[in-house]
């Protein structure tokens, strides 16, 4: 196991081996009409679990392979709250969004956004390497992710009280990304669809 995961819980070093996974997956009786957790067999919730619970490259990776899952996750995913911190690859929550657009719920997309990198203290640094991802990432990412970021950017902008001609310079690479129009997410109550 990598040094990588070994300190995050993460289930291996780096991308997905969809042979790795197959045994469970290929073994699993789908059943398509049936309620939520009756749908798939308790190995591949677990798996689901598990896969939810850290940065999303092998899920999406296993729903590239195994589309039948993807309404099953994206249903499950409202549940994700109450998993780890473990942060979600910024690529990969994007291509989850993607696959997961038939089946949104509020709940779906507020957990994916809530396993997105955050500024806990805004570093010039960090913020710079943010924008500088935005600025080469943004036509490839889901439009959620890139509004995301702009609020982030802006946010933490005004934390870090800079110069207005700081400012300036920093944002220039995203001056042309704007937000866009999208699913509507935000709610005061937790599962509204």
């Amino acid at each position: 196991m990598s040094e990588e995961y070994a300190t995050k819980g993460r289930l291996r070093g780096s991308g997905a081996d969809i042979q790795r996974y197959s045994a469970i997956l290929d073994k699993d009786n789908f059943q398509e009409d049936e309620p939520h957790w009756r749908r798939i067999s308790k190995n591949c919730i677990s798996l689901f679990q598990v896969l939810i619970d850290q940065d999303l490259k092998d899920l999406v990776a296993i729903l590239q392979h195994y589309p039948r899952y993807t309404q099953w996750v994206c249903e499950h995913f409202r549940y994700a709250y109450g998993y780890s911190d473990n942060e979600a690859d910024t690529d990969a929550a994007s291509a989850l969004l993607y696959l997961g657009e038939p089946y949104f719920s509020k709940q779906f997309v507020r957990n994916v956004v809530r396993k997105l990198p955050k500024l806990e203290n805004p570093d010039l640094d960090e913020l710079i390497q943010i924008i500088h991802n935005l600025s080469i990432s943004h036509q490839q990412w889901h439009p959620i992710i890139v509004n995301y970021y702009l609020d982030l950017i802006s946010k933490n902008i005004e934390i870090l009280e800079l110069h207005p001609l700081q400012k300036i310079t920093i944002t220039q690479p995203i001056r042309s990304i704007r937000h866009q129009q999208t699913f509507q997410y935000a709610a005061a109550d937790r599962d509204a669809v």
